[in-house]
């Protein structure tokens, strides 16, 4: 008789945490040898009497958890946890699409990235044509005269913005956009 092996589906969720727990539920869940990522961005900040450097969460409030079935309460009874994103009453996927990107960006242009709950209309498609960005998809928004590229985490209701000049980016036909992304 043959054996059937059943390989676990892991997959990205986002989760809402209690305020200003993230680095604390970061380590909580790692301890627990789950996946997670927590998006990090350094800022400096100026008081009158001295300059710092801080990290900070890209997306305050939200960390990001690759877990299989069999995880799914490990995480949620993790202290500062409060729930699931969810659509439809199921726990919303991050596509590892999306995470990768997340990473790049957080990793090339740290420094860069300025956060906004605003939700953005849909504008232009465009491809990154030099740096380390090159190749990666994303959308355009005129803000103040200048042109930011858009990763839009639509489960999150955030939306993340890059500076860029208009010579490191091609638009991209809508047509083309699919396979782009694929």
């Amino acid at each position: 008789m043959i054996g059937i092996t059943t390989k676990k589906q892991y997959n990205w969720h986002a989760v809402y945490l209690r305020s200003r727990t993230e680095k604390k539920v970061f380590d909580e869940i790692s301890n627990k040898r789950i996946e997670c990522y927590l998006p990090l961005r350094s800022s400096k900040r100026v008081w009158s009497d001295r300059v710092k450097i801080i990290t900070e969460p890209v997306l305050p409030g939200y960390i990001f958890v690759r877990i299989s079935l069999s995880e799914y309460y490990d995480v949620l009874v993790t202290n500062g946890v409060l729930k699931y994103v969810c659509f439809d009453n199921k726990p919303a996927v991050v596509s590892d699409y999306q995470i990768n990107l997340l990473k790049l960006f957080v990793e090339h242009l740290n420094d860069k990235i300025e956060v906004s709950s605003e939700r953005l209309r849909k504008g232009t498609f465009v491809k990154i044509i030099n740096g380390p960005l090159k190749n990666v998809v994303g959308e355009v928004s005129e803000t103040r005269g200048k042109s930011y590229l858009i990763l839009r985490f639509e489960q999150l209701g955030y939306t993340l913005q890059v500076d860029l000049s208009q010579n490191e980016v091609e638009i991209l036909p809508t047509e083309s956009l699919a396979e782009s992304i694929a």
